[in-house]
């Protein structure tokens, strides 16, 4: 029923994201974080949540490239990407731009 899709560190590698995407597009796809021992290895499953969608072909997870606080979420079943805060181990979306047209937002890119 699923497929994975991305898994990133945060820029400090404290933290490693994991997404899965469904084979349905009836079926939420998930998001996954770990946290990561000094050696990389992981220490404990922090969570894992429902995506709100399966994630189409997406649903990938992009971690900030300049600090661990920030993260994007992409969608392009129905064409959106979130953004997210992450802070003492806590995931809390704050944003979302709805593209509106599937098979638009499949990665995100960090530009600063």
């Amino acid at each position: 029923m699923y497929r994975s899709d991305v898994v990133f560190l945060t820029k400090s590698g404290s933290h490693l994201f994991a997404t899965a995407r469904s084979n349905s597009h009836s079926v939420s796809g998930y998001i996954s974080a770990f946290r990561l021992g000094p050696v990389g290895n992981i220490e404990k499953q922090l969570f894992i949540q429902p995506t709100p969608t399966s994630g189409g072909h997406s649903n990938a997870v992009s971690p900030c490239d300049w600090s661990d606080e920030w993260l994007a979420l992409c969608d392009d079943q129905e064409g959106w990407v979130e953004m997210y805060r992450w802070k003492d181990e806590y995931l809390a979306k704050v944003a979302r731009c709805d593209i509106k047209a599937p098979g638009a937002a499949m990665n995100a890119i960090w530009y600063d």
